[in-house]
């Protein structure tokens, strides 16, 4: 350790002498009497004093005791050694807890050279000696020298860990100025040189940073400027270190340099994109990090900041952006146009975008085409210009009749011409221009570039008084534009061939109601080809799509027919059903077609036919159907009534004789009961027929004579407490009234009996129980009707639905259950005339009675009577 009082010439030098051979190791123990801790000192106790000397004694302990904790106590650490065995006297509690050695280590034997690395020990040594040749060896008392003389040195701890110390030492001399010892002061520096190889690797890392790195005090005088800010600013640190940063910004922004300086003041970090400029003068983009530097207490004392130059990054950026821009306006453009979008609005979306991106004031894209003379023309499809009533005249002026350019005399003509590309930043000078046309806006830059598809020229791109002008590099950036503007009018003329195709195609399908078809038959696609039935069928459907709009009771034989078709059993594919159109609506189709492909082994895997709408004719045949049914129903019912009259009214007189008969004959029988008996079961059977003639009367000749004007509700209503206690609980009977009043002109009993009947009727229907639901509306009866004949006079009428969750009825019964005594009824349980009695009431008011039905779906009954009106009377 140096010290020792000395700061050597020699450092370093190699030990020597009586000092270097009594250091080394097993050198010997101490001398016999010596107090270990305490080289060669005595106790007061063991000298006898007394009187002044005592006392002087005493002062002497109390001196010793105070600087014993002095030596306990100091705030570094201190380890003194005995010389020349270099054991371990003592050491105070810093050393100790530095070393890791306890009280018992130090009197079991701890020596200087365990505790030093070697190179440590020997430069210790070396030094030792140097002290000790320059005064003890020369008969001199050893002194030391005034100073403060520090070095390093490395000490081994008990575990073997080594510790950077900083010491300084000095000799304990006996009585008579020969050491004895020696004493040093250490502290453990290795937290600093750890702070200090930090700083130094943090220097070298700013130092050969390629950011622009500066530290700045809190007046903004700048105290480091590295290489990285030499190279971004263009100054050397010479020229920048103490002054401020006010020159870095750009002329006008001064105050934003000041402005940041003052947050960092107050604590803040700044992380900003902002503008500087170079020595030079030119101005870039930087991207800037500004951060308060703080003391141990945490106050701010000094700034520091962090720039990168980011204007290349910057420009890629922009670039890539602008690119992304434009290909995701191709993108957009192109799947517009595909989805059937408006041309020119795809041409105008494109061409903005374009003026946008490429700075220009004006734009335009034209489609060419030849002119009457053979000669090229460009119809314009978007035009970019400023809001001025001087372009518009322009246009005006050079579009004249059907609004195009054909004065080949000029710039853009150039290329229609010749099919070249135009780049003219001085258009006045440029003699392709022919001149600026008369009226012409102002024309400061100007770039044509052709359209261009399988080598012809379809179309033109011109931009125009972009600042700078126009160059190569920009004509390659908009060659996407072209491609796709080449795409779009090539697709515009084939749509547009197509167009006229298909126009010709419907002209000739025109009023012919047919679609064409196409039927891939592995991959199960129809597709529509030409012509549409009324909106039918979509243009692109799946097999099993078509098959689920054909109704259910046709869809088998359709299947039928394909599949016949398929295996070649039938010459011609042929299939009359219903579809479902895709609003929802029933209409009837003929469909004819004919294998045009088959396989190996004779399968259809092509066919193609058409698709006629028949609706009209098969609702037509089934509309006479019906109203012959109808008119033979209302017919039979005519003439059937005309009978039963006829036989009524005679066979009344008949049972009117027997009945009197019958009575006379009971008065004079004597009182045998078995007589009377036979003339009461013979008067009994005339009274039902008496009762069947009324029914039979009521059905030839309903009794409404005394017609007034009815409530049809409160005919409802009176109906459905009459009907209820006979139709529930099994059955649940729902009524829902109309908002319009319910007037007819008739018989409210007549009228009540025939919607006791149909609730009757329906109740029989559901023998397991359900819901019969009464609905009162108004329709208006016109030519096409539904639910009446059609001698039933045209106006307004009341709509009384029965409707039923029973079991249906048959089509073939449908037609029979308003002839007399057709029932389908068990024996005594009906007489067949409940419902032609009905219908008969109903054609006594005026109106109609009728019945809709499918097995399994229920049944409607719709009671038809005429409206009347407020004021009519009967």
């Amino acid at each position: 350790m140096r010290g020792f009082g000395e700061n050597p010439e020699c450092p370093g030098s190699a030990a020597r002498g009586t000092l270097g051979q009594l250091a080394a190791p097993g050198s010997g123990a101490p001398a016999e009497g010596t107090i270990p801790g305490s080289p060669g000192r005595l106790r007061v106790d063991d000298v006898p004093l007394a009187g002044s000397q005592l006392e002087t004694a005493r002062q002497y302990a109390e001196l010793l005791a105070e600087f014993e904790q002095f030596r306990e106590y100091l705030p570094d650490a201190l380890l003194e050694v005995e010389l020349p065995s270099m054991r371990v006297t003592f050491m105070n509690s810093i050393a100790k807890s530095l070393l890791g050695y306890t009280v018992d280590d130090i009197l079991a034997g701890v020596y200087g050279w365990q505790l030093l690395e070697p190179e440590s020990l020997q430069r210790a040594i070396a030094l030792a000696d140097l002290s000790l040749d320059r005064q003890v060896r020369q008969g001199r008392p050893y002194e030391r020298r005034p100073g403060q003389y520090l070095d390093r040195y490395t000490v081994i701890r008990k575990d073997g860990t080594p510790v950077a110390v900083e010491a300084q030492g000095a000799f304990i001399v006996d009585g008579r100025g020969v050491p004895a010892g020696a004493r040093f002061l250490f502290r453990d520096i290795s937290d600093r040189l750890a702070r200090d190889q930090e700083r130094t690797r943090l220097a070298a890392i700013v130092e050969s940073a390629e950011d622009a790195i500066v530290s700045r005090d809190l007046e903004g005088r700048i105290l480091s400027w590295n290489r990285g800010a030499e190279r971004l600013y263009g100054y050397t640190a010479a020229e920048m270190v103490g002054q401020t940063a006010d020159v870095l910004a750009p002329p006008g922004a001064e105050g934003e340099v000041r402005e940041f300086a003052e947050r960092v003041r107050r604590g803040e970090s700044v992380h900003v994109t902002t503008r500087r400029r170079r020595r030079d003068g030119t101005v870039f983009d930087v991207e800037l990090s500004l951060f308060p530097v703080r003391d141990e207490q945490g106050r701010v004392t000094a700034m520091a900041g962090i720039a990168r130059d980011i204007s290349e990054r910057l420009r890629m950026t922009q670039e890539l952006e602008r690119t992304n821009r434009l290909l995701a306006a191709l993108t957009r453009a192109q799947r517009d146009f595909i989805r059937g979008g408006d041309p020119e609005r795809v041409f105008g979306a494109l061409l903005e975008l374009l003026v946008e991106l490429t700075g220009s004031e004006v734009g335009f894209i034209g489609e060419v085409e030849q002119g009457p003379g053979g000669e090229p023309q460009m119809v314009p499809r978007a035009f970019v210009h400023p809001p001025t009533g001087e372009f518009e005249a322009f246009r005006a002026a050079a579009m004249p009749g059907e609004g195009r350019f054909a004065n080949l005399a000029t710039l853009f003509g150039h290329t229609l011409r010749t099919g070249e590309p135009v780049i003219a930043n001085d258009p006045a000078a440029d003699p392709r221009a022919g001149g600026i046309p008369p009226g012409h806006p102002e024309l400061r830059s100007y770039l044509g570039i052709p359209i261009e598809s399988r080598g012809a020229l379809v179309g033109l791109v011109g931009l125009a008084n972009r600042p700078g002008g126009y160059t190569e590099e920009l004509v390659a950036f908009v060659q996407p534009v072209l491609t796709t503007c080449a795409t779009v009018i090539e697709a515009l003329r084939a749509e547009q061939r197509r167009a006229e195709a298909e126009r010709q195609l419907a002209l000739a399908l025109d009023g012919s109601e047919v679609t064409l078809w196409d039927w891939d038959i592995p991959a199960r696609r129809l597709r529509v080809v030409a012509g549409d039935a009324g909106g039918l069928a979509p243009e692109d459907t799946t097999e099993a799509a078509w098959l689920e709009r054909v109704h259910p009771d046709d869809r088998a034989g359709l299947v039928a027919a394909f599949r016949a078709h398929q295996r070649g059993e039938t010459e011609v594919l042929e299939s009359e059903h219903r579809y479902r159109t895709p609003g929802g609506e029933w209409r009837w189709v003929l469909v004819r077609g004919r294998a045009t492909e088959r396989d190996q082994c004779g399968q259809a895997v092509r066919a193609s036919g058409s698709l006629l709408d028949v609706t009209r004719r098969k609702e037509a045949e089934l509309e006479r159907e019906r109203l012959e049914l109808l008119v033979r129903q209302a017919q039979k019912l005519e003439s059937l009534g005309v009978l039963a009259g006829g036989i009524a009214h005679d066979f009344n007189n008949l049972l009117t004789a027997v009945l009197g008969n019958l009575y006379l004959l009971r008065q004079a029988l004597p009182g045998d009961p078995a007589l009377r008996e036979l003339v009461d079961d013979a008067s009994h059977a005339a009274e039902r027929g008496a009762s069947l003639v009324r029914r039979l009367l009521t059905f030839g000749r309903p009794d409404i004579d005394q017609a007034e004007a009815v409530d049809l509700d409160a005919v409802i209503a009176d109906a459905v407490a009459l009907a209820r206690p006979m139709v529930e609980p099994t059955v649940r009977l729902v009524v829902r009234g109309a908002r319009e009043r319910g007037r007819v002109l008739g018989s409210a009993t007549a009228l009540e009996q025939v919607l006791v009947n149909l609730f009757v009727n329906a109740r029989d229907a559901m023998p397991g129980g359900g819901t019969i639901t009464v609905t009162r509306s108004t329709t208006e009866l016109g030519a096409r009707r539904r639910w009446a004949p059609p001698e039933l006079p045209r106006g307004r009428y009341h709509v009384v639905a029965v409707r039923d969750t029973g079991t249906g009825i048959p089509p073939e019964i449908l037609e029979k259950i308003f002839d007399p005594f057709f029932t389908t009824k068990p024996v005594g349980r009906g007489s067949g005339l409940g419902l032609p009695m009905a219908l008969a009431i109903a054609r006594a008011h005026g109106g109609w009675l009728s019945a809709e039905s499918s097995p399994g779906r229920g049944s409607t009954f719709r009671l038809l009577l005429p409206v009347l009106q407020d004021g009519e009377t009967g």
